[in-house]
């Protein structure tokens, strides 16, 4: 429910001998779209990182041929629509994969995408080898989420082993465009850490997905525009001991973070604090601005 400041001081009270008009009331600042397009980049970043992990483990992973990605029902969470290409493996130079959904691949996460994603890798195969450094694109900028075109103009995800409390740890750096269904627009840079909380199988084995548990922490930067044309920039922080939490268990709700809070600040206005819950499965946050409470659902 919207709530209103009212000016209270006598100093600005309505006088006929002191002043020619009335001050109005003055809304609260209660924007919280800004906040809401940034945790959809947040997400469409770190769902091409998942992506091509459990790419990397189709068909016996890079086998120099295409092959549907099935996979193996019990950790595969983006379903069977989507073709994968693989080059023959070579340790000497870059090998790459390519994931199409064609024109709508519904996965099982709930979304829906069309397009293409490509992962050029400079080591190993997979996303668990130590030193592997893996750069994402968009070739002909025809990567969609539930209708929102996702452009990569850079991103690389790069392994640093288990150097979080012993975790498997990723550091990716994000420079992508989102033109969002509504015509709202999101550009976006970003350098998190990514920590595999759960999930991690011994003897180099792939990731049990269906049981994983991630963590990310990091600042982003960019811009939000609005369909009527208006823009604001935004800083993003998320700090190491308040880190957002997807949890794969969660069914259709591990496309939501469901843990963790984010600290969302427009050029010009107060910071909004972004608290995603402690670890329920849903869809749900509350958005903190100067210390009045909105629900929000998150999409």
């Amino acid at each position: 429910m919207k709530k209103l400041v009212y000016i209270a001081t006598a100093a600005l009270m309505c006088s006929g001998l002191l002043f020619t008009s009335c001050k109005k009331k003055e809304t609260e600042d209660n924007d919280t779209e800004g906040g809401r397009d940034h945790a959809l980049a947040e997400t469409c970043s770190n769902d091409m990182v998942n992506i091509g992990m459990q790419a990397s483990y189709g068909q016996g992973s890079f086998n120099g041929s295409s092959a549907t990605y099935k996979g193996n029902d019990d950790w595969n969470i983006y379903n069977s629509c989507a073709i994968l290409d693989f080059d023959s493996l070579n340790n000497t130079d870059a090998d790459t994969l390519t994931v199409d959904f064609g024109m709508a691949c519904a996965g099982k996460d709930g979304r829906t995408r069309k397009g293409i994603l490509m992962f050029i890798y400079t080591a190993g195969k997979h996303y668990r080898d130590s030193g592997n450094v893996i750069t994402v694109a968009t070739p002909g900028n025809t990567y969609f989420v539930d209708n929102n075109q996702v452009i990569v103009n850079s991103k690389t995800i790069s392994n640093m082993g288990h150097v979080t409390n012993g975790y498997l740890t990723w550091v990716i750096n994000s420079d992508i465009k989102i033109n969002r269904s509504n015509s709202n627009t999101v550009t976006w840079t970003a350098t998190k850490t990514k920590v595999l909380l759960a999930g991690e199988m011994p003897n180099n084995q792939p990731i049990d997905w269906p049981h994983a548990k991630v963590g990310i922490f990091g600042t982003a930067s960019g811009t939000h525009t609005k369909s009527g044309g208006s823009s604001n920039g935004f800083t993003v922080t998320i700090q190491q001991s308040k880190w957002l939490v997807r949890d794969f268990t969660c069914g259709t709700s591990s496309r939501f973070f469901v843990q963790g809070v984010m600290e969302f600040t427009p050029s010009g206005k107060p910071v909004r604090e972004i608290n995603f819950g402690t670890g329920n499965c849903d869809n749900q946050a509350t958005v903190t601005i100067n210390g009045h409470v909105y629900n929000v659902t998150l999409h």
